[in-house]
């Protein structure tokens, strides 16, 4: 092949690549929307990619050269047709009757693992040495962050954004220019969601750039106090971390702030007190007692009784039981079964009264 046909060769391939980028950057943005106008939670859109087969510079030449060369073009961009994934949120206002909402189906779990304060120097040694690092800029504090992704994690993630199904693929191999691109678009998106966490203090996160192991030594003073953050991530068979280290300046002001809203009580008007006492009465326990009070049996029967034996009593079947509440009468009831559990049948409020000649 000669030096036009690789050049369209290569022109073809970069246009489509740059449509797929595309269409990874909208599968991130719309990753928890869960209503779009076609209805229903939107499909991960996939892009579909096949080789053509034109005369070489057709256009410009105006077919004078005959000879064809290969290219790439998109094929179709059609969306994932697998099952949305369900999660219980009954107040979500996409949720259906049963109180499920529908999610684009990436099983993804991010929860925080461990905080803990270490310098600086000490939240590096614990970086891996190959892995994917990026700083963010924290306003108004001018102050910077760091992040550290796992590339057991990171590249699932890739491998899921570009069409795939999650898999980890070479653990070994160095992160190309397209993987930075579209981890970028992932730090974006954490960065927000960080913003909207910390939104206490108005702090904001700003994505800065990824960084090497040797340019973020230089971000902040080896002995600086950090608050570091460990969250752990899971994606269908595959877990990895996420780290984040917050100076001490940052942290220390949202520690200020949660303290000030804790201490600060607005007084409560006599029914929200009342309330209140109500709803914590509601969830203390009692004993409870369902018997047939003042039964009497001579002491024979009793002494030779065996397993197996009924014991009669001198009350007559359809008489109903007592239901005590820590030895207060409360109802009459009869003892009933309720699936696999013992219940009893409330028969009357009023409290029954002992027959003549008991006490």
């Amino acid at each position: 092949m000669n030096l036009f046909g690789m050049l369209e060769m290569s022109g073809s391939a970069l246009g489509a690549e740059r449509l797929r980028a595309e269409v990874v950057a909208a599968n991130m943005a719309n990753a928890q929307t869960t209503h779009t106008a076609a209805g229903g939670p939107y499909r991960r859109q996939l892009v579909v990619f096949q080789a053509q087969s034109r005369p070489r510079f057709s256009l410009a030449l105006n077919n004078l050269l005959p000879e064809k060369t290969s290219a790439v073009r998109v094929a179709a961009v059609v969306g994932d047709a697998r099952p949305f994934v369900l999660r219980f949120e009954p107040g979500h206002p996409d949720a259906n009757a049963q109180g499920y909402v529908a999610f684009l189906r990436i099983a993804f779990d991010c929860s925080l693992v461990s905080a803990e304060h270490l310098t600086y120097r000490e939240f590096l040694q614990r970086v891996p040495e190959k892995t994917y690092l990026a700083s963010c800029d924290l306003a108004p504090f001018g102050a910077l962050a760091v992040l550290q992704l796992d590339l057991g994690i990171a590249f699932p993630l890739l491998d899921v954004l570009m069409g795939g199904e999650g898999k980890s693929g070479d653990l070994k191999r160095e992160l190309t220019e397209i993987d930075e691109q579209v981890l970028e678009g992932i730090m974006r998106i954490i960065c927000r969601d960080l913003q909207t966490s910390w939104q206490a203090i108005h702090l904001e996160f700003n994505f800065g750039a990824c960084q090497q192991i040797s340019q973020a030594q230089r971000l902040m003073p080896p002995d600086e106090k950090n608050l570091s953050l460990n969250f752990e991530i899971k994606m269908t068979d595959t877990r990895g971390t996420l780290n984040l280290a917050v100076p001490a300046l940052v942290s220390n002001a949202l520690l200020r702030k949660i303290s000030v809203d804790i201490s600060y009580q607005r007084p409560r008007s006599p029914v929200e007190a009342r309330q209140q006492i109500e709803k914590r009465l509601l969830n203390c326990l009692f004993p409870v007692e369902l018997a047939m009070p003042h039964l009497k049996v001579p002491l024979e029967s009793l002494s030779r009784l065996t397993p197996g034996d009924l014991l009669p009593f001198p009350r007559n079947a359809a008489d109903p039981a007592l239901l005590q509440i820590d030895e207060v009468p409360l109802c009459s009831a009869t003892p009933v079964r309720a699936n696999s559990h013992r219940a009893a049948r409330v028969l009357a409020l009023n409290v029954p009264h002992p027959p003549a000649g008991e006490s």
